[in-house]
């Protein structure tokens, strides 16, 4: 098991603590293609999280037909909005080089002291 830092902008990290984001999309990069199932999360070094399960995809519109668009933003924006959401954060080039992947977790509970 390993733990996995993760940074999302401040409105996905609200949405992750509040239960309603379930789903992080990302480029596919090095470094994340060993994340797997049991592995930790922790989002912006406050938000922990447990994989579920990780799927790899070719690119961000094949995600957005396979996975509901509310669990990757919860405040659901239209199909073609949400591509246009991810292709703001990431260039085209690099979903075409790396791929993307869809990472399914579960907030854990923090340990109380």
């Amino acid at each position: 098991m390993k733990v996995h830092k993760l940074y999302v902008r401040d409105e996905y990290l609200e949405m992750i603590k509040s239960g309603e984001k379930r789903i992080e999309v990302r480029v596919a990069y090095p470094q994340l293609k060993g994340i797997k199932p049991k592995d930790k999360i922790l989002f912006n070094n406050e938000v922990p999280a447990e994989v579920i399960s990780v799927k790899k995809y070719e690119t961000f519109r094949q995600v957005l037909r396979e996975e509901p668009i509310e669990k990757i933003f919860p405040d659901k924006p239209s199909f073609e909005q949400a591509v246009k959401r991810f292709h703001n954060m990431y260039p085209k080039w690099k979903e075409n080089r790396y791929g993307v992947i869809a990472i399914k977790f579960r907030l854990l509970r923090p340990r109380r002291e």
